[in-house]
């Protein structure tokens, strides 16, 4: 691997806090909502708020705001979307648990991620070590929530379980279990959400827009509301293949986009343009989030496998937070496509979302495949959540 000089790191690299990964997250985490209050009170395009948001980033970068955890591999849905390679395989509880021990009390939170979570029979014991021992402020189960029947529901609120993010494609039950490739997965996915809600968990569903389910967003938005009683999110498709047929029209994707954050959740539409302008992109993998791969393995995101930055089996999770930017692969990936270089949004976007280049161009130095531009007017505070392809 080739030496990574200074001079090649993306612009948000290094900071003088670099070297006190712990330190800098445990403060940055306690004094998150006045800095972000500090910046909603400073007027748009000021002086004053440029050189406060610039002199955090530079000073500060990144912090370990949430760690997704695979614990497993193991499902027995055939999702088309789906991006992980299926198997038996678990994380060890002793590696969990000295992950766990190394964030406790620093404000982290921990997103639990398979497979499918809820086939691992010591999940409990995880949230619970989660909570009690490691005082981690939020645990977020991802989940199609078929196994979350009411025993199993209410011993995951006892454990201490926040939040559950159950996968929901459609609606509409056939097109639900088309998709995901077994009959009556609809069925039990809803049965498992009302499951999860009346056990006291606060359940959010997940959907992935895509080309098929595109048209129905609003309908179902509305389902989930009213029909379900939880909350919904939506996220942009990852590709899986060249030429995927479930890439959605990318002025379509903007329409939608826009409904869903400015319209259906502005006060998150907000944050994320405080984030952006922050952090100076609209991509928090390796920056904010890490994700831990089912052998162990730290990467960026948990669409992207081929570039790891660490094991914690082999050094804790700052070790490899300081050492990231020494991983050639990394750097390319956080660094700003060539085509964004005249773009006025590249200050705040850095590219958009890159997940699924390496899928569709062989390299991650491509600017998302959602994005309309490059920008020429002026950067606009108020016109991020339009022009950045993407969101989380």
């Amino acid at each position: 691997m080739k030496e990574v000089t200074t001079a090649s790191l993306p612009r948000f690299g290094r900071t003088p806090l670099d070297r006190f990964p712990r330190f800098k997250t445990r403060l940055a985490l306690r004094l998150q909502d006045q800095v972000l209050g500090v910046i909603d009170r400073l007027p748009d395009g000021s002086f004053r708020s440029r050189a406060f948001r610039y002199g955090l980033r530079h000073l500060i970068g990144g912090v370990l705001w949430s760690v997704k955890l695979e614990v497993n591999n193991a499902c027995d849905l055939s999702c088309r979307m789906c991006y992980a390679d299926k198997g038996a395989e678990t994380l060890p509880l002793p590696a969990i648990k000295r992950l766990l021990d190394d964030i406790r009390g620093a404000g982290t939170r921990i997103e639990i991620l398979g497979g499918e979570p809820l086939l691992r029979a010591d999940l409990v014991d995880i949230i619970l070590y989660a909570k009690m021992e490691a005082r981690v402020p939020n645990t977020v189960l991802y989940t199609n929530a078929r196994y979350a029947d009411r025993t199993r529901a209410r011993e995951l609120h006892r454990a201490g379980l926040d939040i559950a993010i159950v996968n929901l494609i459609s609606c509409d039950a056939e097109e639900h279990d088309a998709f995901v490739g077994m009959k009556g997965a609809w069925r039990q996915t809803t049965n498992g959400i009302g499951q999860l809600i009346d056990a006291g968990v606060e359940v959010y569903t997940f959907t992935a827009v895509h080309s098929l389910n595109i048209d129905r967003v609003k309908e179902i938005y509305s389902f989930v509301k009213e029909g379900l009683g939880a909350h919904a999110l939506f996220y942009q498709y990852i590709p899986q293949r060249r030429n995927d047929p479930l890439i959605p029209d990318k002025t379509r994707w903007a329409e939608v986009k826009r409904w869903i954050l400015c319209e259906m959740n502005p006060q998150h539409a907000r944050f994320f343009r405080n984030f952006c302008t922050l952090s100076g992109s609209s991509c928090s993998g390796g920056y904010f989030v890490f994700t831990v791969k089912v052998d162990g393995s730290v990467t960026p995101c948990p669409f992207i496998s081929d570039i790891p930055l660490g094991n914690i089996n082999e050094n804790s999770i700052w070790e490899i937070m300081r050492g990231r930017f020494a991983v050639e692969e990394f750097v390319e990936f956080q660094s700003l496509p060539p085509e964004c270089r005249t773009c006025t949004y590249a200050e705040i976007c850095n590219g958009g979302c890159k997940a699924g280049n390496m899928v569709l161009f062989g390299s991650y130095a491509h600017k998302d495949h959602r994005c309309l531009g490059p920008w020429e007017e002026p950067l606009l505070e108020d016109a991020v959540c339009d022009r950045l392809p993407c969101f989380f």
